[in-house]
């Protein structure tokens, strides 16, 4: 292989790409090709290299003090940077394919470090770091100026704002010599209320108020707000969840710094977002709410490809969905039945983590008192019509046309107590889907109350120790390589998602924790330090990758007319992705053996 040829090859790994022309000349100059053969011990606690690996061709095993495989390495990868740097070694990386790789000298390696910070800090960063650069190099050309782009970045109006007892006569002709419509009130406590043309018609115009009055009596309080520095995409959440035109801007200090309006952030973004809100809003019938709804996937095939993280893109999609559950909740029940019943999504809808739409799981808690065989009807309706609306049935019919999912507030802490005092795999199923429960119309406290009592009930060590067993249920791959080629298949939810869920999922039920979302739950568990932040920051990238994955292939299988799936084919994933997924999967075998660990799963059957 030439110089040349050299060059090329490590230019495409991150980050010799960020050597300068001088010091790639050095690294070439002081870079010899080896062979060993099978078995060979290439680093372990007790033979510390004096050289630099880069494979060519063949494979390492990197395993552990207990003799496990943690991670394989392969073609264009490199392996214990720290062995060199710090010159101690904890596990054992031994040849599994001959091997064929690059030596670089440890003192030129060492000096390189020493050279070029950006060099440094990929290999003297922490884990969670050095994945964040892995994503930032693999998508750096995905990524729109949207996805980064804060709040400050696009126009902010000037904000017209007067004292909470300035006449109303006079605000208005403050906001004309502004040029806007909106009014912006400060209350002598320093919060800030808006009035806007459609108040001052309602509150002002029908009533015949006299303009003379001070304007905190029609103003709104608070306004909603967000930070300078807040992400824009944020922002668009905001007002497709609230159902609002505008918000506030503040600084730093709290400091009211201007007005964001609805369809200056569209011009940013232009993905039709809240066209569809507004359809859904708007929505009559059934077909106007089939209207609305089918333009979802290309919302999401967009943001996708333009690089927008996961947990924007599956919150976003959410707001979305709750509100179809919420028109369809009011187009097909009686207004009289309406308050007398909670609906529920639950499972990974209620975790706000279905991002396209794989299947139903839905419920309906009645009122105690209340004839349940009257909303029968009305609830096979809602589960047809979401059907219609391209929401595919659950398999195992986990949904509201089924009274074993539509029923009383009694039936449902019946079912409750069988689901905990049972030791049955189905029971531990239901109550992990419910569990997620995310009340999206009627009467939520229901639901509210009922999970209290699911809480209260499940506080028992045995239970909770085998309703976690199931998160080291399915295998997560400790070698990559061993799929590549014929079987190049990987279940990504049973090998990466579901574990982290499920882990998580029994932490956050043992702590009471009443968030659903993952990676919310991750972060409040770090902050009640039953997880350390360093594991918490880790699950988190973790989930994201395995999630981002995931989505694209389900979008990949969608264009290509083929049924979704959560099998990825490894052979199809880029290097950096290919590492990316190999780091994951160590994050998520460490935290197997953490709930392993938590819950004593080894003295359970």
């Amino acid at each position: 292989m030439s110089i040349q040829d050299q060059e090329v090859f490590l230019s495409n790994i991150h980050p010799f790409e960020l050597l300068s022309p001088s010091q790639m000349s050095l690294c070439l100059e002081h870079m010899d090709i080896a062979y060993y053969p099978k078995d060979t011990v290439l680093i372990s606690p007790n033979k510390i290299p004096n050289t630099f690996f880069i494979i060519i061709k063949g494979s390492v095993f990197e395993y552990n003090k207990e003799n496990n495989l943690i991670m394989d390495y392969q073609s264009e990868d490199s392996f214990d940077s720290n062995s060199i740097i710090y010159g101690k070694c904890e596990h054992t990386f031994k040849v599994n394919e001959e091997l064929i790789c690059y030596e670089i000298d440890k003192k030129i390696f060492l000096n390189l470090i020493e050279k070029n910070q950006e060099f440094k800090n990929f290999y003297l960063t922490d884990l969670v770091n050095k994945i964040k650069t892995l994503k930032d190099k693999e998508y750096t050309s995905e990524l729109s100026s949207f996805m980064i782009a804060k709040v400050e970045d696009t126009l902010i109006h000037d904000a017209c704002i007067v004292d909470e007892d300035t006449k109303l006569i006079d605000a208005i002709d403050k906001s004309m010599k502004y040029k806007t419509s909106t009014i912006i009130v400060k209350s002598s406590a320093g919060e800030y209320g808006i009035i806007t043309d459609s108040l001052l018609k309602v509150k002002v115009l029908l009533q015949g108020r006299d303009l003379t009055i001070p304007v905190k009596d029609i103003a709104i309080f608070p306004l909603l707000s967000v930070r300078k520095d807040d992400y824009l995409f944020d922002a668009l959440t905001i007002l497709v969840k609230r159902n609002i035109k505008r918000v506030g801007v503040i600084n730093a200090k709290g400091e009211m710094i201007g007005i964001l309006e609805q369809l200056d952030i569209l011009s940013h973004f232009a993905n039709h977002t809240y066209v569809i809100e507004s359809k859904i809003k708007e929505a009559q019938n059934i077909e106007d709410l089939k209207s609305a709804s089918k333009d979802f996937f290309d919302i999401i095939t967009s943001l996708q490809a333009k690089g927008v993280k996961i947990q924007h893109i599956s919150n976003l999609i959410g707001q979305l969905n709750t509100k179809v559950y919420q028109k369809l909740y009011e187009l097909v029940l009686p207004e009289s039945l309406q308050k007398d019943a909670c609906l529920f999504v639950m499972g990974s809808e209620g975790r706000n983590e279905q991002i396209i739409k794989t299947d139903q799981d839905n419920g309906l808690i009645v009122r105690d008192g209340v004839d349940v065989e009257q909303y029968r009807p009305y609830m096979e309706k809602i589960t047809q019509s979401l059907i219609y609306l391209g929401y595919p049935p659950c398999e195992g019919n986990i949904m509201v046309s089924n009274p074993f999912w539509s029923k009383s507030n009694k039936d449902f802490k019946e079912g409750i107590v069988k689901w905990i005092s049972t030791a049955d795999m189905k029971n531990y199923l239901d109550l992990a889907i419910f569990i997620d429960s995310f009340a999206v119309a009627g009467d939520k406290d229901l639901l509210i109350e009922l999970k209290e009592f699911l809480y209260a009930k499940a506080q028992n060590d045995v239970f909770l120790a085998y309703f976690a067993k199931s998160t080291t249920a399915f295998e997560t791959p400790t070698a990559i390589s061993s799929f590549i080629g014929k079987n190049s298949l990987i279940n990504i939810k049973k090998a990466a998602v579901f574990p982290i869920v499920q882990g998580i999922r029994s932490l956050a039920l043992k702590e009471k924790i009443k968030e659903t979302v993952t990676i919310k739950r991750i972060q409040i568990l770090q902050e009640k330090n039953i997880l350390e932040k360093s594991m918490a920051d880790e699950l988190i990238e973790a989930f994201e990758i395995a999630s981002t994955l995931r989505l694209n292939n389900h979008i990949s299988l969608i264009n290509s007319a083929k049924e979704v799936s959560n099998d990825i084919d490894t052979n199809n994933l880029s290097k950096i992705e290919r590492d990316l997924l190999k780091e994951s999967f160590k994050i998520v075998n460490e935290f197997k053996d953490f709930i392993s660990y938590k819950f004593k799963l080894n003295k359970i059957l």
